[in-house]
């Protein structure tokens, strides 16, 4: 494994040739940006806020100067020697000792002393630590050798086996972050132990798989896929070259979807489908993309250099990078496309003029918002009709009810109808039905809306090359009111049955609703972090009571 990175002259290579030169130059700036000679304590009075208040950024904040001063430290000294090896020394020393590898949000008592929290980060250091110890091993004092494979046992071998850990029943990032690093670090420091637990990560990521629609979509949203997808990928190629070439997930059809997955849901060059808790100005990890292009060849689409992350927390995925970066793969067209996705119920068309995401689904999702029915609408690489993404995390942002009362959660500030002066439902069970005919897509939506009076709700979508006309078709028994929401970034315009939003005109009939807006707040990042904060327009169509059938045409 990572064979490689023990050919000196491949070092030498990373080290002094033209081919990775822009390499050097990415991580020597995350280098000088990110490892701080003395990083921020990690305090108990910042540990113990998530319990107490439900902070949990500035804790995270120290946590990541650690970790992220271990790995860049790392890439330093494989690259370089020397004195890096002595920093890396002093690295290691300092996240050996830190009380719980866990994030302190997913600590699940604080008042029971716990070191053994197999998590996201845990187990994702495990397998940085353990990849070090791989490689540079041999350079390292020999008494931090003898503390890593200390931590390891106690930290990761141990807990894994000792219980089976709740992330392996889900279906989603978890299974894969957490069984993929575990798996990563049992295969390179203790392979026996690998071999008798195999089938143990062969579930877990069975489930990891499962938790896709047969599309390759990715129900948490493209930020999530990149997260646990780039943990799998890792996985796979590392599981290839444990077995040999045996074990080669790369050929399931199902996994290539996935794989391409990016694609389906990108708008224009610096804009993503924003479904769920996904940010808005989201990246593709390098170590991802690199391989699979590899892999994958001209079924990969590779965007421009601008749209990639490339990875410093996690020295797997570092390497990774390094071992498959090829300049010759360079930014590929963005082409127009239409793209129906059943399983999922997701629809995507670009066009010169514009680009549309619309959905299906349901409000059962991991990392859900109450949004089936929505839709985004992009033009001139901007939101124009938009979906916020997620707000910054916070201990009640994931405990019901409070995250159905955020603005970003809530189908208030997404555009999708208000029904009798009520918003979608947090109903998990439920779920909508979509089609595809005649270049119409359509979401029957009823169940989203826990309104026994609501019988009917079809939304349809038809589109031309400059134009979309969404149809609202709905039946309520009794008095009834129903209104189109709209949110935007930029300021409306409203002249009676026109609203232009960013040179974008939406047309609707002036018999049949008015149109106003109000203003609220999405809030971005901590608050302690300056520009966190932006305005967000709520437009409403207010449509006239008598009516059961509603529509509004886009002109781009």
């Amino acid at each position: 494994m990572f064979e490689k990175f023990k050919d000196p002259e491949f070092i030498k290579e990373l080290r002094e040739s033209e081919k990775y030169a822009s390499v050097r130059a990415q991580y020597e700036k995350l280098y000088n940006e990110k490892v701080v000679d003395e990083p921020l304590m990690l305090k108990f009075s910042k540990f113990r806020l998530f319990a107490e208040k439900g902070e949990r950024n500035l804790y995270e904040y120290a946590l990541n100067q650690h970790l992220d001063k271990l790995t860049l430290n790392a890439y330093m000294a494989l690259i370089y020697g020397g004195k890096y090896i002595s920093e890396l020394e002093d690295a290691l020393y300092d996240v050996l000792s830190i009380y719980v590898w866990a994030i302190h949000a997913h600590v699940p008592d604080i008042n029971e002393e716990n070191y053994y929290e197999l998590d996201l980060c845990s187990t994702a250091l495990g397998s940085t630590i353990a990849t070090i110890d791989l490689l540079l091993g041999d350079k390292l004092h020999p008494l931090i050798r003898k503390r890593i494979d200390t931590e390891l046992k106690r930290r990761i071998l141990e807990p894994f086996k000792k219980q089976i850990w709740h992330w392996e029943d889900r279906y989603n990032n978890w299974t894969s972050v957490c069984a993929g690093h575990t798996a990563v670090t049992l295969m390179i420091k203790y392979p026996e132990e690998f071999d008798k637990l195999y089938d143990r990560f062969a579930e877990n990521m069975r489930k990891f798989i499962a938790g896709f629609s047969d599309d390759g979509v990715c129900y948490e949203g493209a930020g999530y896929w990149g997260y646990g997808l780039s943990s799998f990928v890792m996985y796979a190629i590392l599981l290839k070259e444990y077995t040999n070439g045996r074990v080669d997930y790369f050929k399931d059809e199902k996994v290539k979807n996935i794989c391409r997955f990016f694609e389906k849901v990108t708008l224009s060059p610096d804009i993503i489908t924003c479904y769920g808790d996904t940010g808005v100005d989201i990246k593709i990890n390098s170590n991802l993309l690199y391989p699979l292009k590899k892999i994958y060849g001209e079924e990969i689409w590779f965007p421009n250099e601008s749209r990639l992350a490339y990875p410093y927390s996690q020295f797997a995925l570092v390497l990774l990078y390094l071992e498959y970066y090829d300049p010759k793969y360079t930014s590929d067209e963005l082409r127009n496309a239409e793209y129906y996705m059943p399983h999922a119920g997701w629809y995507t068309k670009r066009t010169d003029n514009y680009s549309l995401a619309a959905r299906g689904g349901t409000n059962g999702d991991s990392h859900n918002h109450n949004d089936v029915g929505s839709f985004m609408l992009v033009k001139n690489n901007r939101q124009v009709l938009c979906d916020m993404g997620t707000r910054y995390y916070t201990k009640d942002y994931f405990e019901m009810p409070a995250r159905y009362q955020y603005l970003e959660t809530s189908s208030r500030g997404h555009n999708v109808p208000i029904i009798n002066g009520q918003y979608q439902a947090n109903v998990r069970e439920t779920r909508s039905y979509t089609s595809f005919e005649n270049g119409v897509f359509s979401v029957d939506f009823k169940e989203l809306y826990d309104i026994p009076e609501l019988k009917k709700l079809v939304r349809e979508y038809s589109t031309t090359e400059n134009t979309v006309t969404v149809k609202d078709s709905y039946y309520i028994e009794g008095k009834s009111t129903f209104t189109e929401r709209l949110i935007s970034y930029a300021e409306p315009k409203i002249n009676g049955s026109e609203i232009e939003i960013d040179g974008v005109l939406i047309k609707f009939d002036a018999s049949q609703a008015k149109a106003h807006y109000e203003t609220d707040i999405h809030v971005t990042k901590n608050p302690d972090d300056s520009n966190n904060e932006s305005v967000v327009y709520l437009i409403s169509i207010d449509v006239n009571e008598d009516l059961n059938e509603f529509s509004f045409t886009i002109i781009t």
